[in-house]
């Protein structure tokens, strides 16, 4: 199955870290946000992707090559972001009549998406929230889908698009996308996704839904500590740290070369390759690679890779190459 990934997003709620990583490529429980994607779409047996590429584009498709040697892997560069579906049509010179999925590129998800091969429908994840009025929303009648609205100024439905779709006909979504930007219908200045859909509900293409078992946001420093706490606590420790007089406390994530001497680390740390502690308490942190802390204690935190951190207690967000002692 072939899939778009739109990841053209300049992450701007997660910087500085985002100055120098695309936000796809941001770690999170020891893997790249991207790479928890794909991992769950090859539930749906995709062998094909396009990534929609913007800012540092280059570095997430060449990542995608290398760590996905059996997945097919093409891009599209979006220019100006003027909307999911302007976004995906970007891919239509790859689309052909099979079924397409689209997942946007840092939406994280557990779904059995192997329920889709083989789908005639078109299909929507979604999931209920409490502010509808910050999503597409699905708008039921019995088990059919009736409407569909992106950001709804006033209740209709508290059943969110997540960000995860199926089309039966990738060439048919394509038609879909062009004839919104040919009548030129905009929510909110751009072409969305959701009204391209809205126009295949009104001419009678069938369209259901797939609940999901948990979506996690990784659009801010705060929630991405949050979704990093939820999946160490669902997939468990990993890793073996050198341990010199110091204790690990359960769930955490240990790229090779972690060194740690007279601390006391987690629960929920995860770290890049080469992360030293020295004499420190570390707790719910995202380390970057060859970062390195120093007679600290610290909780809530995120640092880009080959930061160095001495001093005491504090609370920080630091991007790449950054220095701090406190």
């Amino acid at each position: 199955m072939h899939c778009i990934i739109p990841a053209a997003g300049r992450g701007t709620r997660m910087r500085p870290l985002t100055w120098s990583i695309p936000k796809p490529l941001i770690p999170v429980a020891g893997r790249p946000v991207l790479a928890h994607v794909i991992d769950s779409l090859l539930e749906a047996d995709v062998d094909h992707i396009t990534l929609i590429v913007g800012y540092l584009g280059d570095s997430i498709v060449s990542w995608a090559r290398t760590a996905y040697p059996d997945i097919k892997v093409d891009f599209a560069i979006q220019e100006k972001p003027d909307g999911l579906a302007s976004a995906v049509l970007l891919a239509e010179q790859y689309v052909n009549d099979g079924s397409l999925m689209i997942v946007l590129g840092d939406t994280l998800f557990s779904a059995d998406l192997s329920v889709l091969k083989g789908e005639t429908r078109n299909m929507i994840v979604t999931s209920p929230v409490e502010d509808p009025s910050r999503f597409g929303v699905v708008v039921m009648e019995g088990s059919g889908v009736v409407e569909l609205v992106e950001k709804p100024s006033e209740f209709i439905s508290n059943l969110a698009i997540v960000g995860v779709y199926y089309f039966a006909s990738g060439r048919k979504l394509m038609e879909y996308c062009k004839e919104l930007k040919k009548k030129d219908i905009k929510t909110r200045g751009e072409y969305q996704l959701t009204d391209a859909m809205q126009l295949m509900l009104k001419n009678g293409e069938p369209f259901g839904i797939l609940d999901i078992d948990g979506w996690y946001d990784c659009g801010k420093p705060e929630t991405l500590l949050e979704t990093n706490r939820e999946l160490l606590d669902r997939n468990g420790s990993s890793g073996s740290p050198v341990l010199e007089n110091s204790v690990v406390i359960d769930p955490c994530f240990f790229s090779e070369g972690t060194v740690i001497r007279n601390s006391v680390v987690g629960p929920w740390f995860s770290g890049g390759t080469g992360v030293l502690i020295e004499n420190s308490r570390i707790s719910n942190t995202i380390a970057g690679a060859d970062s390195e802390f120093k007679h600290v204690m610290l909780t809530e935190t995120v640092t880009g890779e080959r930061s160095i951190v001495h001093g005491s207690f504090s609370k920080m967000y630091t991007g790449d190459d950054s220095v701090a002692e406190i």
